[in-house]
C-alpha cells in the first residue's frame, strides 16, 4: 500500500515523462531505469546479499536505501541541493550554499540562502533531506497517505530552524526515495518554476524543474543499491 500511494503522489513519476537529454540531467542509464521501475512496481531488485556495512540486504534492496555508510547519500544530497541552487539563480535571485553564521544548535548549516529578500522582505533559507518511504520506521506512516513521510520529515526540519523564522523564510525540501515531496515544497517549486519562466520566457520551466528532481532521485536509488554490493568481485 505504501508503494502504491507513493506512486500516485503528485510529481513522483515525473521521471517517466522526461526526455532523456544528458546535458539537462534528464537521462537515466539502463540500470537506473531498471531499479526505478522495479522500485515503483515493488519488484525484486537484486539477489539477497550482505551490505558493505555488514547488514543484510533483501531482494527489494530496502537496507540499501537507508544505509548510513553509503557514499551515494552525500552525493544525492549535494545533487538535489545543486538543482535548487541553480533554479533559484535562474530565477534571477542570487543565493549561496551553506551560508556561514547561520549554524543550528547542532552546528549544521542550512543548504542555501538567498542574498536578497524572497517574500515579505525576508530572505529564503532552505534545507534538503531525502528519506526512504519503505524504511521500517516509516512504512506504516507511508501506508496512511501519499507524501506523509515527506511531510513528517519537513516538520522535523522546520522545528530545527524555528529560531530563524523571525528573520528568514524557511523552506524544507523533503523527498521520499519513491518520489513524493512534502506539500510545502510542491508549492515552493511551482512558484520557483513560474519565476524562472518570467526570466526565460519558457512556460515549461516548472515542468523541467520537477523532472530534474524526479530523475535525480531515481538515479541515486540505483547508486545506493550498488553501494551495498560487496567490494570484492567473485573469481572468474
Amino acid at each position: 500500500m505504501a508503494g502504491y500511494l507513493a506512486a500516485r503522489a503528485p510529481h513522483s513519476g515525473d521521471w517517466l515523462l522526461a526526455l532523456p537529454i544528458a546535458n539537462c540531467g534528464l537521462k537515466l542509464q539502463d540500470e537506473a531505469v531498471r531499479v526505478a521501475v522495479g522500485t515503483r512496481l515493488g519488484l525484486p531488485l537484486c539477489a539477497p546479499h550482505t551490505c558493505r556495512c555488514g547488514a543484510d540486504v533483501d531482494a527489494y534492496g530496502c537496507h540499501a536505501m537507508v544505509c548510513k555508510r553509503a557514499p551515494g547519500r552525500i552525493m544525492r544530497h549535494q545533487a538535489l541541493n545543486d538543482i535548487i541552487f541553480r533554479a533559484v539563480n535562474a530565477a534571477g535571485i542570487p543565493a549561496t550554499k551553506e551560508p556561514s553564521g547561520l549554524s543550528r544548535q547542532d552546528g549544521k548549516r542550512p543548504d542555501g540562502l538567498t542574498l536578497i529578500p524572497w517574500q515579505r522582505g525576508k530572505p529564503l533559507l532552505w534545507d534538503v533531506t531525502v528519506i526512504s518511504t519503505l524504511a521500517a520506521s516509516y512504512v506504516d506512516m507511508a501506508a496512511t497517505g501519499a507524501g506523509r513521510v515527506a511531510d513528517e520529515a519537513a516538520d522535523r526540519k522546520s522545528a530545527k530552524y524555528a529560531n530563524f523564522t523571525a528573520s528568514h523564510i524557511f523552506q524544507p525540501l523533503a523527498a521520499e526515495n519513491l518520489g513524493p515531496l512534502n506539500s510545502s515544497a510542491l508549492n515552493f517549486l511551482r512558484d520557483l518554476g513560474r519565476q524562472i519562466s518570467v526570466v526565460s520566457g519558457d512556460e515549461r520551466e516548472t515542468l523541467f524543474l520537477f523532472q530534474r528532481i524526479s530523475v535525480t532521485i531515481q538515479r541515486f536509488n540505483s547508486v545506493l543499491l550498488h553501494d551495498s554490493f560487496p567490494f570484492d568481485l567473485p573469481d572468474q
